[in-house]
């Protein structure tokens, strides 16, 4: 009894050790980022670091960096659920509202039109206009068309004449298109 306890701590001392010697999620997140930058588009690359990630989340799990990261990266391979699953796990405790937004697209994406995605995207459209300080940015304009909100119009014509510096007329031309097409653009 006396020895499987000793083993035990010994166990648990060397497993906090090895944690304590792992790298940092900032540290994880670089690495992704240069391997990223290395991989130039190339998809067998990207998926590499998809290993990063893993590994990361395996050091620090549930990290929001590290799980928002992995979900952009898994949206542009295609990966939809699996970003999703990233999106969710965020979701209840801290998503940006640009992942909010990204969130409520795959939903749709994979789910179609329904109340769940509408109610999403009007839950985006309400994180940005609690933002009372500042004027409507793209993303704020996409929620709130795509939540079908009658401020909609009101917030892109806000956003056309502001200064933003990010300011696209393509978004007019986009917020044109059908739902469909409008989520294909994003999310191939």
């Amino acid at each position: 009894m006396k020895k499987a306890l000793l083993t035990t701590i010994a166990t648990l001392l060397l497993i906090s050790c090895s944690l304590a010697n792992g790298e940092s999620p900032a540290e994880y997140l670089e690495r992704a980022s240069t391997a990223l930058i290395d991989s130039r588009g190339d998809k067998r690359q990207r998926e590499d670091v998809l290993m990063v990630y893993k590994e990361g989340l395996e050091q620090h799990p549930n990290h929001p960096e590290l799980l928002n990261s992995r979900a952009q990266l898994l949206v542009s391979l295609g990966q939809y659920e699996e970003a999703k699953s990233d999106l969710e796990a965020l979701y209840s405790a801290s998503l940006n509202k640009e992942g909010m937004l990204l969130r409520c697209m795959l939903i749709e994406r994979l789910e179609g039109v329904t109340g769940e995605a509408r109610a999403c995207y009007a839950e985006v459209e309400n994180a940005y206009g609690r933002e009372t300080d500042s004027q409507p940015n793209a993303n704020y304009v996409l929620a709130a068309h795509l939540a079908e909100s009658p401020r909609s119009d009101a917030l892109l014509l806000e956003w056309q004449a502001s200064d933003d510096p990010m300011k696209d007329p393509m978004l007019s031309e986009m917020l044109e298109l059908d739902r469909d097409s409008l989520i294909q653009q994003f999310l191939p």
